[in-house]
């Protein structure tokens, strides 16, 4: 695996030869704006409150705005689009896109696409790779902190996530740091068998796993207090008020810099385009701590105390927990 090259030039080079290129068809700029478009639609449409005209948790969460959302999604298409042994290409992005009526909100937030829009390349396991659409098998490991993965085969239930992302219908457990298949509804969970989206984990003990089960979507609907279901976070509920009489409320989302997590008068409070840090890490369930928001090439970032980097810029640590934020392109790894 080669060394990581100076990411700026490349990518401006890979950018400004997909612009010049003559063709009937769809361009790579068009097709990313197209399928950016979508993503971020859904990603909205999908975590926001039913009836409400609110941009939905998930996109203020991870990019802030509408407009944020499109830009970056559209940047890390065009790049894994120049990709090496990519099976990307606008033609299959443009598919994609005609693809996304039949995509629903589970699938999409499990990483579940529909069959036009799985892309596999043609490189072998154990080849360098930045994107998983390089690699026959649709998977590009090793790439959490790291410019330059291998291609490998999908990860099984209890892989290590500490250094790679998870495959389809999987969640990285913060607990054990391992991936775990969802459950689905009616199925046994705890705190390391996390229930699909929509879904809460209900009478889980410390010795006993309780059963997923549908969760809060509204606010004001009863939740908690041993008798009832959470609430849906990624319609950005919480679980809010005294035993016996909870109810769900709204998380707030603040800026940069903004306390965040729970008050003192036991709301709770989210990051734009960021993360909740304490001194020592994100903050847990009853901890308050301050908002940073993730920021961009290329700017210092750690994985442990924050900030975090906007996607699609990767915290490129080499091992530890503070590094750099790069924008992955397909030329770095080569």
């Amino acid at each position: 695996m080669k060394t990581i090259r100076a990411y700026s030039l490349v990518a401006a080079a890979v950018l400004t030869g997909l612009a010049g290129c003559g063709s009937s068809g769809p361009t790579a700029d068009s097709a990313c704006a197209d399928l950016a478009a979508k993503r971020c639609t859904q990603r909205s449409m999908c975590s926001a409150l039913p009836g409400s005209n609110d941009p939905g948790a998930s996109l203020v969460r991870t990019y802030g705005d509408m407009a944020t959302c499109k830009s970056r999604e559209a940047l890390a298409c065009r790049n894994g689009m120049a990709a090496k042994g990519t099976g990307n290409s606008p033609s299959k992005a443009e598919s994609c896109v005609a693809a996304f009526g039949t995509y629903t909100c589970q699938d999409f937030f499990d990483n579940n696409p529909p069959a036009a829009c799985a892309v596999t390349g043609t490189l072998a396991n154990a080849s360098p790779c930045t994107f998983n659409g390089q690699c026959q098998s649709g998977y590009c490991q090793g790439t959490k902190n790291s410019m330059c993965g291998a291609c490998a085969d999908s990860p099984a239930a209890g892989a290590d996530c500490s250094t790679s992302t998870c495959g389809h219908n999987q969640r990285c457990v913060a607990q054990d740091q391992t991936c775990e298949d969802v459950v689905s509804m009616g199925g046994a969970c705890d705190a390391t068998h996390p229930c699909d989206n929509g879904l809460a984990c209900f009478g889980d003990t410390a010795t006993t796993m309780g059963t997923c089960e549908p969760a809060g979507t509204n606010v004001g609907a009863a939740c908690g207090g041993g008798t009832m279901p959470g609430c849906d976070n990624t319609l950005g509920l919480y679980c809010a008020g005294a035993t016996g009489s909870k109810t769900c409320a709204a998380i707030t989302f603040v800026g940069d810099g903004m306390p965040c997590g729970l008050m003192s008068d036991g709301t709770r409070v989210g990051c734009k385009a960021g993360e909740c840090f304490t001194a020592t890490g994100v903050v847990g369930n009853s901890d308050m701590g301050t908002c940073k928001a993730d920021v961009d090439a290329p700017n210092a970032c750690d994985t442990m105390l924050g900030p975090r980097c906007l996607a699609p810029a990767r915290c490129v640590t080499g091992g530890g927990n503070s590094g750099t934020c790069i924008i992955p392109t397909g030329t770095l790894c080569m």
